[in-house]
């Protein structure tokens, strides 16, 4: 807001007397009927704003839950690949020890012998050892695969779950988009009466802040809560618009 606006007396209300109390004049309840309007604009936009902001988050567990799955997955996929190279390790092993058992069936000395008798028995133990090895990572693959069966179940059940959400979350804000487009179809119609002068000060103002125009309640701005000075006071009993000196929004007394 510039400087030249600030604190000054903006445009006269037009109040008539009945009676000795004030009456609004037409142009200025208008304004007000505008203003009120406008912030029932507000709160669809920001129903608006916040579904989308769910429909964001819902998206945002379905991806959450995608990798879960797949951290799961991977996990299982991991020890299945480690059984099968141990297993492909095993046959190795096992097709060495029969190359050495024909090998010493078919010997007569009996120094070679007993060199590749020792030899077979260190691979025979070899082996051995690798069997049990093989045995732990079926036994971990066993418990990956049934953890990884429970977390798919789970994903299904709670991925058609966020589906109906988002489902639901997007007929809200369809919803809440065709009230919003009525409700605007007939602003044209509301600002027609009011002052253009009226029209670009409240217009510029509301660009800035939510509520451009609030009321005085307890002499002070019913935004900010800002005390208006006793000048103020006096000019709005003067039936003045005028805009409060700390958040600049226009006050008016109701």
């Amino acid at each position: 807001m510039s400087g030249a606006l600030h604190n000054k007396l903006i445009y006269p209300l037009f109040f008539y007397f009945d009676k000795g109390h004030p009456v609004r004049s037409i142009e200025f309840q208008k304004f007000i009927d505008l203003v009120t309007f406008d912030q029932s604009l507000v709160k669809i936009e920001h129903d608006i704003k916040k579904m989308q902001e769910a429909g964001k988050s819902l998206l945002d567990d379905i991806k959450s839950l995608d990798a879960d799955l797949l951290d799961v997955k991977n996990a299982k996929d991991q020890a299945r690949k480690a059984v099968d190279e141990k297993e492909l390790y095993m046959k190795v092993l096992e097709s060495k020890e029969l190359e050495l058992k024909d090998k010493i069936n078919s010997l007569s000395n009996q120094k070679e012998y007993r060199s590749l008798q020792k030899e077979l028995e260190a691979l025979h133990e070899k082996r051995l050892y690798h069997e049990q090895d093989l045995l732990a990572l079926w036994n971990k693959h066993d418990v990956m695969q049934k953890s990884y069966e429970v977390k798919a179940a789970s994903h299904e059940e709670l991925l058609g779950k966020l589906g109906q959400d988002i489902a639901e979350n997007q007929t809200q804000i369809s919803q809440l988009t065709t009230q919003l487009d009525e409700i605007l179809s007939q602003r044209e119609l509301k600002q027609q009466p009011v002052p253009q002068e009226w029209l670009e000060m409240y217009n510029n103002m509301k660009g800035r802040v939510a509520n451009p125009v609030v009321p005085v309640v307890g002499d002070a701005c019913d935004a900010c809560f800002y005390s208006v000075t006793t000048k103020d006071l006096q000019a709005l009993r003067q039936n003045k618009l005028v805009q409060c000196r700390d958040c600049y929004r226009l006050l008016y007394t109701q």
